[in-house]
């Protein structure tokens, strides 16, 4: 394996869009990791990765015409998925009954289940006192890998993520047996938009610093 540094974030071209890799950068993994490339190819062909796969391709007739919810819906029915579940935080519950009541219309079975299920409290892992919001008092936690395995045994063929915390949804996605897609992710501050942070990172009252870091001098 080739150790130099990847950071396809810096290519200019992006001409792998076209399969063009002439002018590729020397940090290409196209070029740099043709073993691993190979290798993900090969797993691409076993016979489940590549109907999901294809059902992906199919979604693109769309691209740039569907919402987020429509794209999903549409996956799910090209999957030929029946019965779908939403695991999504508490803070998002009015979300969570809109988004299932939508599904139903469209024919699914939904199994729903809130982060909270199981009512447990940072005390179930331990956390130090001075580490909670307020030290002495229950601090509620989510329980996603108690959410990936209700769906999981509910027969969800397709689990929908909605509003998790980050690290919460890491726990999910790591558990599930079943395989999960994202609707939307959580961000209190930015309406749920996270990437409000980096589209207004140029203004003056930002709190982010978005330009490229100096490498130190060797």
């Amino acid at each position: 394996m080739d150790d130099q540094e990847i950071q396809c974030s810096y290519c200019a071209r992006k001409r792998c869009f076209i399969g063009d890799l002439s002018q590729a950068p020397d940090f290409c993994p196209s070029l740099t990791q043709i073993e691993l490339i190979d290798q993900a190819k090969t797993k691409l062909m076993e016979p489940e990765n590549k109907r999901m796969a294809q059902d992906v391709a199919r979604t693109w007739k769309d691209y740039g015409r569907l919402t987020r919810v429509e794209e999903t819906i549409l996956y799910a029915k090209l999957r030929g998925c029946k019965k779908l579940g939403l695991a999504f935080c508490v803070g998002l519950s009015e979300e969570a009954e809109l988004f299932s009541n939508l599904l139903l219309n469209e024919g699914f079975e939904v199994v729903s289940v809130s982060c909270m299920c199981g009512a447990l409290s940072s005390d179930d892992v331990d956390l130090p006192e001075e580490d909670k919001i307020v030290s002495g008092s229950r601090q509620p936690m989510c329980n996603p890998i108690g959410q990936a395995a209700v769906l999981d045994a509910q027969g969800c063929e397709l689990n929908i993520l909605l509003g998790l915390c980050v690290g919460d949804d890491t726990l999910f996605i790591k558990h599930s047996k079943t395989p999960v897609t994202v609707l939307a992710v959580k961000d209190r501050v930015l309406a749920h938009n996270p990437l409000g942070a980096l589209y207004t990172s140029r203004q003056f009252y930002t709190r982010l610093n978005t330009r490229r870091p100096k490498k130190a001098d060797k």
